[in-house]
């Protein structure tokens, strides 16, 4: 039963510690206010045709 009970607690902190990594990495992209949005990042980082069609397949996997 320790054993479960050690991997529960295991998994608990993984997970905790996953959550403050996405934080701080949200954090780090700043307020919403003073943020470049995504769209407009992407586009810049491989092109606006790329971009479009990116977004768009995925949207497209995405309703299925």
């Amino acid at each position: 039963m320790s054993k479960n009970v050690n991997a529960i607690v295991t998994h608990q902190e993984k997970r905790a510690a996953g959550t403050s990594l996405l934080l701080r990495h949200c954090r780090s992209m700043g307020t919403a206010e003073n943020r470049v949005p995504a769209r407009i990042r992407l586009e810049r980082a491989i092109g606006a045709e790329l971009a479009r069609r990116l977004v768009t397949s995925l949207t497209a996997h995405s309703r299925r």
